[in-house]
Parts: C-alpha cells; sequence; structure tokens
C-alpha cells in the first residue's frame, strides 16, 4: 500500500475516531450543558452541519477539478481537516444554541472542504488492480475505530468532564490532520521534478 494512502487512512482515524468520542454524548452536553437546549435544537444542529457539508461540497469539488494535479485538493483538504479539528476545542466555551448551530456550520464546511480532496487523492494512489482491498482496508480500519471511539467517549465522559473530552478530540484531530503532511511532502517531491500527479484509476 501506497505511504500516501496510508496517510490518508491514519488521518481520517484520528480525525473522524476523534468525533466518534462525542457522537454518543452529544444530546447529553446539549441538554445538559447548552442554554435553551431541547430535543428539537439538537435535531437542528445536526442538520445544521450535514446541510453546509452537501451545499458547499459541490462548488468546492468543481474548484479543486479545475487545476490538474493534487494542489488544490491537497490545500482544501488540509484547510478542511485544520477547520474540523477546531470544532471540539470551541465546544468547551459554548453556552448558548446559537454557539453550537455556528460550531456545526464551522465543522460542516471543513468536512465539505476535506472530502472530495481526500476521496480524489485515495483513487489517484490506489491501484486498479488492488482497488477493493485498498478501500476495504480503510473501511475496516475506520470501522474498527470508530466503534472504540464510541465506547471510550461515553466512558471518558462520565469519568472526567465534557472539557477534558472535548480536549482529547481536538488533539487527535489535530494529530489527524498532521498526516496530511507527509502527503505534501510527497507532492512536492514531484512538483518539484516536474511530475504529474498519478491519473484517477477508471
Amino acid at each position: 500500500m501506497h505511504k500516501v494512502l496510508r496517510a490518508l487512512i491514519l488521518s481520517d482515524l484520528f480525525l473522524l475516531g476523534g468525533f466518534g468520542l462525542i457522537q454518543p454524548i452529544f444530546a447529553i452536553f446539549m441538554l445538559n450543558e447548552i442554554n435553551g437546549a431541547s430535543i428539537t435544537t439538537i435535531g437542528i444542529a445536526t442538520a445544521v452541519q450535514l446541510l453546509a457539508k452537501g451545499f458547499f461540497q459541490i462548488a468546492i469539488a468543481k474548484w479543486t477539478d479545475a487545476e490538474a494535479g493534487n494542489r488544490r485538493e491537497l490545500f482544501a483538504l488540509f484547510v478542511g481537516s485544520l477547520l474540523m479539528s477546531i470544532a471540539p476545542f470551541c465546544f468547551i466555551f459554548s453556552t448558548d444554541v446559537w454557539h453550537i448551530y455556528l460550531i456545526q456550520f464551522i465543522y460542516g464546511f471543513g468536512s465539505a472542504c476535506a472530502f472530495p480532496g481526500w476521496v480524489v487523492i485515495y483513487s489517484r494512489y490506489s491501484r486498479q488492480e488492488k482497488a477493493g482491498y485498498e478501500w476495504s482496508v480503510y473501511n475496516t480500519i475506520i470501522s474498527f475505530g470508530t466503534a472504540a471511539s464510541a465506547f471510550l467517549g461515553a466512558t471518558l465522559a462520565e469519568a472526567f468532564s465534557f472539557k477534558f473530552l472535548f480536549i482529547t478530540v481536538g488533539c487527535l484531530s489535530l494529530i489527524g490532520a498532521s498526516f496530511i503532511i507527509v502527503i505534501f511532502k510527497h507532492e512536492f517531491t514531484h512538483w518539484r521534478l516536474g511530475e504529474h500527479a498519478p491519473e484517477v484509476k477508471k
């Protein structure tokens, strides 16, 4: 497996696994810690994140596709990952429902930036004859990581505090974003040599 694929998998493992820590307790956090929170506002908060991702990712994908190679994809992936990493730290200081909506919007926009670039780069570096295996490795690792984090998230929140949990998630997310630097180094070598990124496997 190419080192770029390994970096992408590890990046998602820390990012998605980190956010998996929040998922089991997000509703409890809102109801206990956020002024004016209700079951309805929890649903709206989730919708804001998904709508932001759905609304922006097509436009961002068109922008990244407009230039050959992986430069725009990498830039969008890195910026998106950083925006996603900011969200857990912001939860620490949130007190009102509108704070949660804003944070969810930032997280959704970050996802919209990161997703198209991640998929394109992973596809470009996947070997056609091993594509099923390499995608299966990714899905298996992420599934196990997310399952483990769902259990650990509830345990950490109960044993320590929401603040401790959000700091943990933020740090894990930043670690995930740092793996993209490995891809930058690999791509920079090719850019310096005047080489092009591999073609997308059909």
